[in-house]
């Protein structure tokens, strides 16, 4: 049987498919597949789907069954948002797909849509508070996170595509306007959620992505990928602003909005506007990562707690079992990492986040070689920058591709680069174990090694490191002879 599994999330502005191949608790995502079906358009009068919109997701998951089919998909885990929920023939609706598709799906309640936004969050950011927020096109999640875990958890009957066939009528200003007086009334029926003051919102869905998108355009920004990207919380107001004021052929020409969300865009953005009022938080991070990688999370782990222990190990333990990486050789290069790191600590003014980034650089840089043993490391930080590596900070994350290529745009990444060099070179070309380094009364590197080592190293591949190393950082390697007391300096 296939070890491929196909997610699928029909909501009620697009619909997405994700395959995953798993492997125990492992994952490689294999395709990913959108469509913009807009199901719940024209529900608000009688709240009932139309055949046209209805025809519509049909037609678009009959297409995603056959891609299925293509990639040889043994498991499907579909599951459907707020425009079943809420319908009044959404059970109707729920059957003929089936029938049509051969797709049962599972119609998630408001709190569970919730819940899985935030296993998708709390297994791929290494964030522990913060307030979670997916603003749909009929319904809008919110959960709160401490410590990360779920607190709580609630759904807002309100999206960007329902309040724009509300109260587009009134002209733009005014839609706005109500759009963010009924977001914020759907609000104040639940007041724990004033417990996520001054927390991180961490948004999902199309808005928060649309905003982020925007916000590099206007300011001059590239980043490789959009999760866990952070801007000010103050631009949201600021861009709502702009934005009601244009018309919406206008805002379909800017960079940064699809076509398709145009006209949606600025009631998604008063209801994100409604929570940013409310909750005061200093800053909004966007996760890429919501129900389709909670549901991932869930049948990896299982339902009792799909909540990995740590972001990073277990993002780096899948990114080796995706590149086949030696976690014996990966290892022994870490290990060597951090005690140069411990010896080094001071003279070198190392802090945690320098550490987290040398350790995880040592683990992940033999994936280049999985593209091919020539210019290994820069296929390496290319792997790094666009894959499911998770669990560092956007600047972390960036500085690890760096390190992994040795590339020396600027003294952090120089210095980082030259100690997983040296680490490589002590662990694997001379096999050296990490309780056999110390740092020496004149603060250069001691090794000392049960065999005789200054000999072999002048003549392994990488032996310059030793002299670059005392070049740039002022730090000197040297042997202990074995029976011997002497220091011998690495030329």
């Amino acid at each position: 049987m296939s070890n491929r599994v196909a997610i699928v999330d029909l909501g009620s502005n697009s619909c997405r498919m994700s395959i995953f191949e798993i492997d125990g608790e492992s994952y490689r995502p294999v395709y990913e597949v959108k469509q913009n079906v807009r199901l719940a358009e024209g529900m608000m009068g009688n709240r009932r789907l139309t055949d046209a919109s209805v025809e519509r997701a049909i037609a678009c998951l009959r297409q995603f069954v056959r891609q299925g089919a293509l990639h040889e998909v043994g498991e499907w885990i579909p599951v459907a948002t707020a425009a079943l929920r809420q319908a009044e023939n959404g059970e109707d609706v729920r059957r003929r797909i089936e029938e049509e598709t051969g797709l049962g799906f599972r119609v998630l309640t408001g709190e569970e849509e919730a819940r899985y936004g935030f296993l998708g969050v709390v297994n791929t950011m290494p964030i522990h508070d913060a307030v979670i927020f997916d603003i749909g096109g009929a319904s809008s999640e919110i959960a709160l996170m401490r410590d990360r875990a779920l607190i709580r958890a609630a759904s807002l009957p309100y999206g960007a595509l329902n309040l724009r066939e509300m109260f587009g009528q009134y002209g733009e200003q005014s839609c706005v306007k109500m759009a963010s007086d009924q977001a914020a009334e759907a609000l104040a029926v639940h007041p724990w959620v004033q417990e996520g003051e001054l927390l991180p919102l961490i948004g999902l869905g199309g808005t928060a992505r649309a905003l982020a998108k925007l916000f590099l355009a206007e300011t001059h920004r590239k980043t490789p990928r959009l999760h866990g990207f952070e801007l000010p919380a103050s631009y949201v107001e600021v861009k709502l602003k702009q934005l009601q004021q244009m018309s919406v052929n206008k805002r379909r020409k800017m960079k940064g909005i699809a076509k398709h969300r145009a006209e949606i865009i600025t009631t998604g953005l008063a209801v994100l506007a409604t929570f940013v009022r409310t909750l005061k938080p200093p800053s909004l991070f966007v996760s890429r990562c919501g129900i389709r990688e909670g549901l991932l999370f869930e049948r990896l782990l299982g339902a009792a707690h799909p909540v990995v222990p740590s972001v990073l190990e277990f993002s780096v333990r899948n990114f080796q079992r995706h590149f086949r990486i030696d976690r014996a050789a990966a290892g022994a290069v870490a290990d060597m990492a951090m005690r140069l790191c411990a010896a080094l600590s001071a003279r070198l003014n190392l802090d945690a986040s320098d550490r987290l980034v040398l350790w995880t650089a040592a683990q992940v840089e033999a994936a280049g070689a999985f593209v091919h043993p020539e210019r290994w490391r820069d296929h390496a930080a290319y792997l790094v920058l666009h894959s499911d590596l998770y669990g560092l900070r956007p600047a972390e994350w960036q500085l690890v591709a760096q390190v992994v290529r040795f590339a020396h745009r600027e003294p952090r990444a120089k210095k980082l680069s030259l100690l997983l060099r040296l680490s490589r070179w002590l662990a694997l070309e001379l096999g050296v174990e990490p309780h056999e380094i110390s740092k020496g009364k004149g603060g250069e590197i001691q090794v000392e090694a049960r065999r005789k080592l200054r000999d072999i190293a002048e003549d392994t591949a990488d032996a310059k490191v030793a002299e670059d190393i005392r070049k740039a950082l002022q730090i000197t390697c040297v042997f202990r002879e074995p029976n011997s007391a002497a220091l011998t300096s690495a030329r």
